[in-house]
């Protein structure tokens, strides 16, 4: 398996992390009339990802999978403004929207959420406590 730039040791995460980073690094190269329906792929891949990672968590009974799921909805909300943004702007803001502003929100998402949650794949530790007060 091909790794992420930011492994977590996690096969659904790091596997998908890598596909959208791969989806992520197209961009530049997609033609201008393309990019609507590259934001859409690259969207529908995210939100799919995000269904396999927390059945994932649930799975392995991650205790702060509620607020993981907060995340994952925040993140999708912010997507849906870059998405409508699409109609009002030009290609290079286009291009600039996916590549730069949403592909950060992603890798944000990952080197703090999903870094936390995925410790709970390997520390069965005190799982009783939100250790890092997430929803508090």
């Amino acid at each position: 398996m091909n790794l992420p730039k930011i492994p977590l040791g996690v096969d659904v995460m790091d596997r998908d992390h890598y596909a959208l980073e791969q989806m992520f690094a197209r961009t530049p190269h997609v033609a201008d009339d393309d990019l609507p329906a590259h934001l859409d792929a690259i969207l529908a891949e995210i939100a799919a990802h995000f269904l396999r990672e927390e059945a994932a968590m649930e799975a392995e009974g991650v205790p702060i999978l509620h607020c993981h799921r907060g995340q994952h909805a925040a993140l999708l909300e912010e997507a849906e403004r870059l998405r409508k943004e699409f109609g009002r702007v030009d290609a290079a803001a286009r291009r600039h929207a996916i590549g730069f502003r949403l592909a950060r929100l992603v890798s944000d998402h990952v080197a703090s959420v999903d870094a936390i949650s995925s410790r709970f794949f390997f520390d069965k530790a005190d799982v009783s406590v939100d250790p890092v007060g997430c929803c508090g």
